[in-house]
This record gives C-alpha cells, structure tokens and sequence, in this order.
C-alpha cells in the first residue's frame, strides 16, 4: 500500500436594492497539486434530460459544482454549497441542528425537489409540505452537485416545480484507496469520516462512514448525525452497464421550535427534539437494443422515520399558540423508471419513457389541546398511500453547432386527482462565436402532501394539486481573455393554488389548509468568471428577487430582494492553500409568533478556510465561519453563531 497525495457581519451595509458580488480564486501553482478546475470547465449534467448532455450544449439553466472545486472551501454542510449559486436563497434556523430550506428564484422551499444519486429526499408526511431539511444532508460522499432551475415536472414528476437539485456521490476509483478524515473546533463539534473505494476488472466500488456532533452551536441546540454510504459499478464494455448506490443516515437534533422565536424571543425555552432514520436505495441498470437504440431501468426506495417532541409555541406567557405535540411519521416511496434512448439521425435524439411512483406515509401521536382550554389531548394519526403512474416524452434537435431545441411533454395519472400535462421548451442559439442565447418555457406541479391531506386537525382530503408556470431567457459570453465568461439570466415565475391555511376560518378559530394563493416572482441573475493567470481565477454572481402575492402588496418570508458572496482562494505557496468567502444577504420579511417585529435586516459574513500539505500524503487543515464575528439571524429570533474555529487533518493510502 502506498501513499498518494490528497485530492483536491459587524453592522449591514445592505439594501433591498442591490447587491453585486464577486467570487476570487486563486488556483494553485504547480507542486503538490494540480491547477484547480474554474468554471469554464464543461461537465455533462445527467439532472437536466433523459440525455446527459454538457453543460455547454444543453439549453436549460444548470449549474455544476465538483468535488475539485469545493474540496478546498472545506464545507461541513450541503446549504454553504448551494449559497454560492445566483437564483438560490438557503437559510438556516439557528445553528447546525436548526432547520435549513432552499428557495429557488422565489418559490418555497417544498417547490424543489432534492435528490441522491437520482433518489428523491422529500418527505410529504413532514408538516413543511415535503420539503427537504438541508441540516442533515453532509458533503463527505458528494462527487458533484447538478442544480437545474426551473420547473422540472416534465422529467421528475411532482415536487419539482421550482427546480432541482441531485447530489452525485462518489463512485469507485482503479486504484485501491483509503481516505481517514478527523475534525474538531468550538461547541463540542467534532467529525470523522472513513472511506474506502477501488476496483476489481470491471467492477468498482466506494464504501463511507461518517459522524457528526455539535452541540450548544446556539443555545439550547444539539446536532448529530452517522452517515453509512457506498457506491457499487459493475460494466460489461459497452454492452451493460450496472450501477448500485446506497446510504444509511441517523440524526439526532435540538432546537428551538418554528415559529418560536428562537434564543432571542422564545417565550417557552424547552427546544423541539427530533430523531431521523433514513434509508435511500438505488439501481440501475442500462443496456443497448440496437447501434443507436439504449434502455435504461430505474429502481429506487426511500424510507424515512421521524419522531418529533414540540414542546407548542407561546404567543405570551402562558398563552398557547401552537399547542405540544409529540408524533411519529414512517414514510416510503419507490419509483421504477424506464427509458428508451434513441438517436435516429446525427441530430435528432428521441426518448420515451414510462415511470410508476407509490408513497405511503403514516403519522401516530398526539396534540395537547387541554392548554387551549379543550378537555383532553387529541390523536394526530393518519395513513395516507397513492400511485401515480407516467408517461414521458422528450426530444431533443441540433441541426448544427450552434442551434439545439429541447422539448418535452410528460403526463400523469394521479391517483384520485385529474389527470396532469406537464410541458417544457428550451432553446440555445450561438449567433456569434462565444455568445449564446437561451431561452426556456416549462411548467410544473406539485401534489398536495399526504400531511397536507390526512391531517385530522387541519388536513383537507379536497385539495388540488399546486401548479407552476415559468420562462427565462439568458445569454452567456465568453472571452479568451482571462478565460473569462459573463451569464445574465431574466426569470419570471406564477405559482398558483398555493396551500395555506384559511384565513376567515382561523379568525374563526377554525383551522384548514386550503388552495389560496397566487404568488409571482421575477428576477436577474448574474454570474462572471475569468482566469487571468494559471494561479488567478475568479467569480462572481448576484441575484435580485421580486416576489409577492398576487393582487397584493404582501412580501412573502425569507425572499431576500439582494443576495450573494465573495471568496478568494490563493496558493501561497506549493503546500499551502488559502481561501476566502463573503456571504451577502440583504433585508426580508419573516413571521415569529412571539413578536411584532417583521423585518430582518441585511448582513454580510465572511469565510476563511486553509489547507496544508506537508507531503503527499497528508492534508492538514483550518476552517474559520463568520471571521469578523458579525451578529446576525436567517429567522427572527434565531441568532447565528459567532465565529467558529473547525480544524483538521485527512490521510490518504494506495
């Protein structure tokens, strides 16, 4: 076995009007590491269509993050990755064991579907409608990072109506490898990872395992979390391919409920408890018919359990809004895929495919009603279980270089809802050499969640499935000096039938979530890149957000007008590496039940992260978050830690 080198807000100044922000990476000289990848690199995205097409050819909005380019920002959490995208908004309720949603171009956090290894992660028996809590999601596994934005209901279905992201882990490698990580720092958080991958003729594997522990990251919080993962290939030339994936997750959380107002304005200071078992299991199998024909079979299950302790919320002290409850939710979906590839002329490619997806969720617990006067505790169970079946057809047109068309159309049959048509068009056109224009038109849908339609206080078994409606045009330039490349993207957004509670009957002290809302959101995006050195690149990216109610004024929660970031990243020297972020976020709206107060002001914070290899074997590392110590909160109430210290080392064996 031998040794191989690793791989590679003091006061807000900000506004609602703007913000515009730079990304600075300063790539390695040559020595013990290769020159870091930028972004102009070309990945094949595999999210965006049944076709993997490069990033550069496909019309859809995509955006690629690769191990190679993260690994040296030394992230402990999935949300600090996805920050550094335009059009993406993450916040996080506290500290690490707070809750953490993704907002794309507006839309609410249980509008995007969020995926491993092509497995959904949403959960519709949560009461956030299905969304995916990013807390407990740990990069340790991750290969790459594929965003879509947009709707994406033609080729996944419900849940992705503001669009995707899928989180690719790490696959088996030629070479026998052992990879040992520890890491610890500030309020008892300490880290490690072990894993293992190689290869035996045609077959590759990748194994992982993995702790996590924080606690009193904010107080009265508790966060951990055991990851177990592997990745199985097995390859007979061209002729079959088959693909395993597989992961385990326990996590064990504390924090302060929502809606509570958090260490700053909580009333009742007993924090909410929830433990979390999830299962995600994959495969894949593809194989030719013919010289241009391919199948591909798809077979995935996602389990997930959850028992969660609220201690209720208090409006003042004494007084009840949001009462005790104490449940149990068990959740399964499985989702069989087929698919038909064809490329019938050089630039034409077609593909058909249908899907099968059946859930089932249970909850089983009670809600202390005897606090708001009632006479006893009341059963919060129900069982909730559909099938929907699919078809999918999508196509995709490049009768030259310069010119692809994509469409696509999908249909679906949901049990005991009407029948759902879901289109998509994209286009990119390369007028001149460097430049091109895309453009986009797609819709989408989103069932009701089953705890949306089962709950036996608020739950409405006549409720209609949310729609989404959306169109985007952008162009991309790039220029051979300094490598650089600019994006600009225009979005507007329609959200109809979002499901809410009713307002007239709450005044009522009647409580029912019903189909109320149409909201709209526009929108820009800019992103830049450049190289002007083999050791120099930078980026940078800036987001503006308008997002309301329709017919109405209303500011809609935790929708920043302005957001973004700034990092640079230099190698100092062969062995050492130094990188940079600033976080930027201006003011929002937001909701706690204890207060009056609804603004929350901008804030900037600011990242700092080294690495150090002193041979090739060994990296030695320090992460400092919230540098400049900035007091700030993403929720009203929740403040966000201070300045917090993470260091550790990573050995590598072959």
């Amino acid at each position: 076995m031998k040794l191989l080198p690793p791989r590679f807000s003091k006061k807000s100044f900000l506004t609602g009007t703007g913000i515009l922000e730079f990304t600075l990476c300063l790539s390695p000289s040559a020595g013990l590491a290769e020159t870091l990848p930028v972004e102009t690199l070309d990945p094949v995205v595999v999210t965006a269509t049944a076709f993997p097409t490069s990033q550069a050819q496909t019309p859809l909005r995509t955006k690629v993050f690769t191990r190679a380019r993260f690994d040296l920002q030394q992230p402990n959490r999935v949300g600090t990755l996805l920050q550094q995208t335009p059009g993406i908004f993450v916040d996080e309720m506290g500290g690490r064991s707070g809750l953490s949603s993704l907002y794309i171009r507006g839309g609410d956090p249980n509008f995007t579907m969020v995926l491993l290894d092509g497995v959904p992660l949403n959960d519709p028996t949560n009461q956030r409608g299905g969304s995916v809590d990013l807390s407990s999601l740990t990069p340790e596994r991750i290969e790459r990072i594929e965003i879509v934005k947009g709707p994406a209901s033609v080729f996944y279905g419900s849940d992705a109506m503001a669009g995707v992201v899928n989180i690719i882990t790490q696959e088996g490698t030629a070479a026998d490898r052992l990879v040992a990580r520890a890491e610890g720092g500030q309020w008892g958080y300490t880290r490690g990872v072990l894993q293992t991958s190689g290869s035996a003729d045609r077959f590759r594997y990748a194994g992982s395992a993995a702790f996590t522990r924080n606690d009193g990251h904010v107080t009265g919080d508790r966060f951990s979390s055991g990851t177990i993962g592997g990745h199985v290939n097995w390859s007979l030339q061209d002729s079959l391919k088959f693909e395993l994936t597989g992961q385990y997750t326990k996590t064990d959380t504390r924090s302060f409920p929502e809606g509570s107002g958090g260490t700053r304005l909580a009333i009742l200071r007993t924090p909410e408890e929830r433990r979390t078992d999830e299962i995600v299991s994959g495969v894949n199998l593809t194989f030719p018919l013919a010289s241009n024909w391919e199948h591909q079979l798809t077979g995935n299950v996602f389990h997930r359990e959850q028992d969660v302790d609220n201690p209720g919320v208090l409006s003042t002290p004494g007084i009840f809004q949001i009462p005790p409850t104490v449940f149990r939710t068990d959740f399964t979906r499985i989702r069989l895929h087929w698919t038909l590839r064809a490329s019938l002329k050089e630039f034409l490619k077609v593909a058909g495919g249908i899907q099968l997806v059946h859930e089932n969720g249970t909850r089983t617990g009670t809600q202390d009603l005897t606090v708001l006067g009632f006479p006893s505790k009341v059963a919060t169970d129900f069982e909730q279980s559909r099938t929907t079946p699919a078809g999918i057809l999508e196509t995709i047109i490049a009768p030259n270089e310069q010119v692809q068309l994509n469409a696509g159309i999908r249909v679906d049959g949901p049990e005991d809802f009407p029948l759902r048509v879901t289109p998509r068009l994209a286009i990119s056109v390369q007028p001149f050499p460097r430049t091109t224009i895309r453009g986009q038109y797609g819709e989408g849908f989103k069932l009701p969640s089953l705890n949306a339609l089962g709950d036996p206080l608020i739950g409405n078994p006549h409720l209609s499935p949310e729609t989404s409606a959306a169109w985007e045009v952008g162009i991309l330039r790039s220029s051979p000096v300094w490598d650089s490349e600019f994006r600009l993207t225009y979005f507007r957004n329609s959200f109809v039938n979002q499901i809410d509670l009713d307002p007239v009957l709450a005044e009522q002290k009647t409580f029912l979530l019903v189909n109320l809302n149409k909201v709209r959101t526009w929108g820009i995006e800019l992103n830049v890149a450049a190289t002007p050195s083999p050791n120099v690149s930078f980026q940078g990216w800036l987001t503006y957000l308008d997002a309301h109610i329709a017919g109405t004024s209303a500011p809609l929660r935790n929708r920043p007008k302005a957001s973004g970031g700034f990092a640079v990243q230099l190698r100092a020297t062969p062995a050492l590496t130094l990188r940079s972020q600033l976080q930027a976020v201006g003011n929002r709206f937001d909701l706690q039940i204890p207060t009056t107060q609804s603004r929350l002001p901008g804030y900037y914070r600011l990242d700092l992260a080294t690495t150090y290899t002193p041979n090739p074997a060994w990296k030695i590392f320090c992460a400092v978050d919230n540098l400049t110590n900035v007091t700030y909160e993403d929720f009203l109430g929740f403040g966000a830690p201070g300045t917090w210290v993470r260091f550790g080392v990573e050995s590598r064996w072959e």
